[in-house]
C-alpha cells in the first residue's frame, strides 16, 4: 500500500540513493586530494607524488568499501526493506554481519507487536462474544417480559370478568366465551362437587366448539376424581400411557393430551377443572401453573356465585313454606309472560285460599297454622310439575305459574290440587285430626291474547268467585 511503501522508504532508504551519496562523497575527496597534489607541483614535487598516490589509495580504498558495503550494509537493508514492505508474516529474513544485532532486535520487536496485536485482537473478539451473548439474553428477556406482561393482562382482565358475575347461571354461560376462549382453551369442562348426589357434576363444559352429554364422577374416581380428592394436579402428555383416564365415561374417546387442577376455595376442594385436546403431547408443562392461578380465580367466583345465589334464593323464598315469595313471584309471572310471547306458547296461572283458614288460627293456634301451610305447600310440590313456579302469595294465598300450559292442562292440574289438599290429614294431638280444603281459581292465555297482562287478576277473581260458591271450588276461564 502506498502508506506502507512510505513507511519503508522513510526507515530503509532505496539503495541507489545510498551508492550515489557515496560515490559523491569519494569523488569530492579524490578531488580534494587530485588538487592539493598539482597545486604542490604535482610529480615533480615529493608532496605532489605523495598527494597522487594518496588520490590512488582513496579511489582503490572506495572502491573496496563500496564493495563491502553492499555485500555486509547495503544488500541486507535492501532485503530488509522489502520484507517490511511486502508485510509478510514472521520473523524477519536472517542476515549476517554487522547488522545482524540491529536485524534481530527489529525482528523481536515486530514478533512481540504482532504478539500484542493478536492479544488485542483475541480481546475484542471476546469482548463482540460477550457482548453479543448479552444482547441475546436481553432479547430473551424482553420477550419473557413481554410474555409475562401479557400473561398478566389477560389474568387481569379474566379475573376481573370472573369476579364481576355473581349469577351462577351467568357465570357458567360467560366461562366459555369470555375466560377459556382468552386463552385460547376451547375444550374443557368444569365439574363441581354436589353434596345432594355426593358426585362430581359437570356445570359447564365445552368440547371444542361443540357440546358434551352431562355426565357425573364419584370423588376418587379415574383421573379427575383423584385430582379432586388429593388436590393434586395431574398433567397427561398422551392418555393412552395412562388406564385411569375414563374419556369421560366413554363420550369422548378422541381426547389424547389431558390437564386437571382442583377448584379450591378457602382450603376446600369444590371442583376440577379439566382440559382436553385431541393432540398428543399439546399442553406445555408451562401452562399448569397458570391452570392452577385460573383454578383459584374461578372456584373463588363460582363459591361467591353459589353463595350469592343461595342468599338470593332466601330472599326470594318464604321461610315458612320455602316457596317463592309474593315480590319474586311477580318477578317470575314477568319472565314466563315474556317467554311465552317470544316462544309462541301459551300459559296459565292459578291462585288458591284456605277455606276457612282463620278459624284453623282462631281454634288451635298460629302454630297448628303454620303446619297447615307447610303441609299445602307440600302438597302443591306433589301435584306440579319440576317447570311449574309455586309461590306463597300472602297470608294462606298461594300461587302457581305453569309454562306452556293451555286451559284443559291447567283445569287438571288445579283439580289434582284441590283434591290433594282436601286429602290431608294433619293429626295435633289426642283423636283431634284436622282436614281443610282451598277454593281455586285459574286462568289461561295464548301468547299473543290482548288481556294476558291480567291473567293474575282473572285467576284471582276467579278464585273468590269460586270461594263464595262454597269450599273447594275451582274455577276457571281462557283469556
Amino acid at each position: 500500500m502506498p502508506e506502507e511503501d512510505d513507511r519503508s522508504r522513510g526507515v530503509f532508504p532505496d539503495r541507489s540513493g545510498w551508492r550515489v551519496g557515496f560515490a559523491l562523497a569519494w569523488c569530492g575527496l579524490l578531488a580534494l586530494t587530485a588538487a592539493a597534489s598539482l597545486i604542490l607541483g604535482g610529480f615533480s614535487t615529493a608532496r605532489g607524488v605523495f598527494l597522487a598516490g594518496a588520490a590512488a589509495g582513496e579511489f582503490v580504498l572506495a572502491v573496496v568499501s563500496s564493495v563491502l558495503l553492499e555485500r555486509t550494509v547495503f544488500h541486507h537493508v535492501e532485503r530488509l526493506r522489502n520484507a517490511v514492505a511486502q508485510g509478510a508474516d514472521g520473523p524477519l529474513p536472517s542476515v549476517k554481519g554487522p547488522l545482524a544485532p540491529l536485524t534481530e532486535a527489529i525482528s523481536a520487536r515486530q514478533e512481540r507487536s504482532v504478539a500484542t496485536l493478536r492479544e488485542a485482537v483475541r480481546d475484542r473478539e471476546e469482548r463482540f462474544v460477550q457482548v453479543e451473548r448479552l444482547r441475546r439474553a436481553l432479547e430473551e428477556t424482553r420477550a419473557n417480559l413481554e410474555s409475562n406482561v401479557q400473561y398478566l393482562r389477560t389474568m387481569a382482565e379474566v379475573s376481573t370478568v370472573i369476579a364481576g358475575t355473581l349469577d351462577p347461571e351467568e357465570l357458567y354461560r360467560i366461562i366459555p366465551e369470555r375466560v377459556m376462549a382468552k386463552l385460547g382453551l376451547n375444550d374443557f369442562c368444569i365439574m363441581l362437587y354436589s353434596r345432594e348426589t355426593k358426585r362430581l357434576v359437570a356445570k359447564s363444559v365445552s368440547a371444542g366448539g361443540g357440546t358434551m352429554p352431562a355426565f357425573t364422577l364419584a370423588p376418587g374416581e379415574g383421573v379427575a376424581g383423584k385430582v379432586f380428592t388429593t388436590g393434586e394436579p395431574a398433567w397427561i402428555p398422551d392418555v393412552k400411557s395412562s388406564p385411569d383416564f375414563l374419556h369421560y365415561g366413554g363420550r369422548r374417546t378422541d381426547v389424547r393430551s389431558f390437564m386437571c387442577v382442583p377448584l379450591v376455595s378457602k382450603g376446600k376442594n369444590i371442583g376440577v377443572l379439566m382440559l382436553n385436546h385431541s393432540e398428543p403431547n399439546a399442553f406445555e408443562p408451562e401452562l399448569l401453573p397458570t391452570m392452577r392461578v385460573l383454578a383459584s380465580y374461578l372456584a373463588i367466583a363460582i363459591e361467591n356465585a353459589e353463595m350469592f345465589g343461595f342468599v338470593k334464593s332466601l330472599a326470594e323464598k318464604d321461610s315458612l313454606t320455602l316457596l317463592y315469595n309474593h315480590g319474586a313471584f311477580h318477578e317470575k309471572l314477568a319472565i314466563e309472560l315474556e317467554r311465552a310471547n317470544r316462544y309462541v306458547r301459551p300459559m296459565a296461572v292459578i291462585l288458591l285460599d284456605l277455606d276457612h283458614f282463620k278459624e284453623i288460627n282462631d281454634r288451635y293456634g298460629h302454630t297448628t297454622g303454620d303446619r297447615v301451610l307447610a303441609l299445602v305447600a307440600g302438597a302443591l310440590g306433589a301435584h306440579l310439575r319440576k317447570t311449574d313456579i309455586a309461590a306463597r302469595y300472602g297470608g294462606d294465598e298461594f300461587a302457581v305459574i305453569l309454562p306452556e300450559t293451555d286451559l284443559s292442562s291447567a283445569a287438571v292440574i288445579a283439580e289434582r290440587i284441590a283434591e290433594g289438599i282436601s286429602s290431608v290429614r294433619l293429626d295435633i294431638g289426642g283423636e283431634s285430626v284436622i282436614s281443610f280444603t282451598a277454593s281455586v281459581g285459574y286462568a289461561a292465555c295464548a301468547h299473543d291474547a290482548p288481556g294476558r297482562g291480567q291473567i293474575l287478576d282473572t285467576a284471582d277473581r276467579l278464585m273468590y268467585d269460586s270461594k263464595r260458591r262454597g269450599p273447594g271450588g275451582v274455577l276457571g276461564v281462557q283469556i
